[in-house]
């Protein structure tokens, strides 16, 4: 598995920035490292997925603008990802195999490319990281019966808190651990689940009734129809299962109760658990007018690798020859398919951050830099949005400065104003006014 993951992680070292990463950072760099833990603790309110700040900020200061720290940070929580997904399936099921199995599916998927070459992605990647966290400790108390002590009960309390603040999607989770208690658990102790149901309850009226929700912005508006849900689930399936099978609604709700059928008939209550975290995984991003697929599927992917490491197993326990041949079978089609789709992928990401990384250098090249209080205006730039503002303002790190895109600008600037005025031909950095 070391091996598996290694083939494709030390390639992604190399991989730049990519145009968000400094609109990331920017973001937090303005609202301030304690102001983003307060907005970590309120955790119902709408500021934009606060522990990113955790992630990104502790790297600025000690590193700055040098990607090659936050890749290895990056990848590092990929493998503790892989991690926790094997333990996951271990407490859950007891198979090795099957743990080895969804490791294995889980740690690479040609749709998460960006997962492991652009660090914009790091809001999948903790959300994953918190939630998955946060099962295993359940799990991995209850199991043996036993209620959880205070302590136990604040750390699966701060890792769902941990994963909201990631990104949305993780707010399934609390269903997924009351499933867990109901289906394996007699008697039952729903103190705790029921809590983090209504954790999710707070979160999910806080994120839409807050000021500026996040679903007002143009890349989640949300239809809320059953037509939204099913063309949605249909492109996630087919993108989760290198498949163009499903492109009528039919065949998606045929091959969902074929799978209720077949846990029906097997009886087995880790496979009801797996029925019910896949059904669930997508509600987040299932009503988005654009459908969220790629590496928006990050958890989905889990739930799906556990479902599939128990089909492939569970039936099998008794015969560990019969069951570690089922697992490479699968483990064997599933890397086929994966990295025939990766090769051609993954080049593209390291080519499409040099951009970034060349106005990154340029901006850093300035010398002397400018001095705090100064006035800058940029005129032209070969960025979307505000990119280049947060380069600048994350390589000058002085809140003093005054940076200006002139395409932002509601009125033509007087240029008289400014102290330094730079420019882009091309992606060629000018500078064409500096004092002195």
């Amino acid at each position: 598995m070391s091996a598996y993951f290694l083939y494709f992680a030390i390639p992604a070292i190399r991989a730049g920035f990519a145009p968000d990463d400094p609109m990331n950072m920017g973001f937090y760099w303005l609202r301030g490292f304690w102001p983003s833990v307060a907005d970590m603790i309120r955790f119902w309110s709408t500021a934009y997925r606060p522990m990113g700040a955790l992630f990104y900020m502790p790297i600025y200061h000690v590193f700055g603008i040098e990607p090659v720290p936050y890749r290895i940070a990056v990848l590092a929580l990929i493998a503790a990802n892989i991690y926790l997904g094997y333990r996951l399936m271990d407490l859950l099921t007891g198979s090795k195999a099957g743990a080895a199995l969804t490791a294995m599916l889980v740690a690479v998927h040609a749709s998460m490319v960006p997962i492991y070459y652009n660090t914009s992605q790091i809001y999948d990647i903790l959300a994953f990281f918190f939630l998955a966290l946060m099962l295993v400790c359940y799990i991995s108390c209850r199991r043996h019966g036993q209620a959880l002590s205070i302590w136990q009960s604040a750390v699966v309390l701060c890792a769902f808190a941990a994963a909201l603040d990631s990104k949305e999607l993780a707010v399934v989770a609390s269903g997924w651990v009351l499933a867990y208690e109901l289906l394996f658990h007699r008697p039952w102790r729903l103190r705790l689940p029921i809590l983090l149901v209504i954790i999710s309850l707070v979160y999910t009226l806080g994120k839409f009734l807050g000021s500026d929700p996040l679903y007002k912005a143009s890349g989640y508006l949300l239809e809320p129809t059953l037509h939204r849900y099913m063309v949605n689930n249909r492109w996630y399936v087919n993108d989760l299962f290198y498949s163009h099978y499903f492109d009528t609604s039919r065949k998606l709700v045929f091959a969902w109760c074929v799978l209720t059928a077949i846990c029906w008939i097997a009886r087995k209550r880790e496979l009801w658990w797996c029925w019910f975290a896949v059904s669930t995984a997508t509600l987040g991003i299932s009503f988005t007018l654009r459908p969220r697929g790629g590496p928006g599927l990050y958890i989905p992917l889990l739930a799906w690798a556990m479902l599939a490491s128990v089909l492939a197993t569970s039936f099998l326990k008794k015969r560990p020859l019969l069951e570690w041949s089922a697992v490479a079978i699968v483990a064997l089609i599933a890397g086929h398919y994966t990295v025939g789709y990766w090769r051609p992928q993954a080049p593209l990401y390291v080519r499409d951050h040099r951009l970034t990384g060349s106005v990154i250098a340029q901006i850093r090249g300035i010398q002397p830099k400018p001095a705090p209080g100064s006035r800058v205006i940029i005129l032209k730039n070969p960025l979307d949005d505000y990119y280049a503002y947060f380069i600048a303002s994350l390589i000058w790190n002085d809140h003093t400065i005054t940076i200006h895109l002139a395409n932002k600008l509601a009125e033509p600037p007087d240029l008289a104003s400014y102290q330094w005025i730079l420019t882009f031909e091309g992606d060629k950095l000018q500078v064409l006014k500096k004092p002195g």
